[in-house]
């Protein structure tokens, strides 16, 4: 699952674990916007500076802190947050279009990132990716597609 301010993430996460306790619920943001995973690992919301969040090619992940609300969701039903670096979610993004026949923004890939590149990270044998979004510029698209 993407995460920004946590918000889609603490939801799904916790209808899934309500249901179906025995499944994992992964996070995934970008390498450079990794405010959540910083914050879970640590146990207490970690804000990062805007300059820094904005580094990211995932804008719509571009957030400085997860919400007050959604880390109490992240720490009950979340089990973990990996990062994606930027050539990876560029080359997913490319890999949804191509094979998928699916217009990702790279906010909306990063899950799927998290699975194609960091499998060994995530554990478990069966996988489902939230892709979600695409506000993708049609000239970053085709750069993207191009490289």
């Amino acid at each position: 699952m993407p995460v920004s301010g946590g918000g889609l993430i603490s939801g799904v996460a916790a209808a899934i674990k309500l249901t179906t306790p025995g499944v994992r619920v992964i996070g995934v943001e970008p390498e450079l916007a990794a405010d959540a995973q910083a914050s879970l690992r640590a146990g207490t919301r970690t804000p990062w500076p805007v300059a820094d969040t904005y580094r990211t090619i995932a804008d719509g992940l571009r957030n400085v802190c997860v919400g007050v609300l959604p880390f109490e969701h992240l720490q009950a039903y979340v089990d973990d947050i990996v990062t994606v670096s930027e050539q990876e979610i560029r080359d997913t993004v490319a890999v949804l279009a191509r094979r998928g026949r699916l217009v990702a923004e790279p906010s909306g890939a990063v899950a799927t990132a998290a699975y194609l590149h960091r499998a060994d990270e995530l554990g478990g044998r069966v996988f489902a990716a939230v892709v979600s979004g695409g506000n993708v510029e049609p000239t970053l698209l085709s750069e993207l597609l191009a490289a």
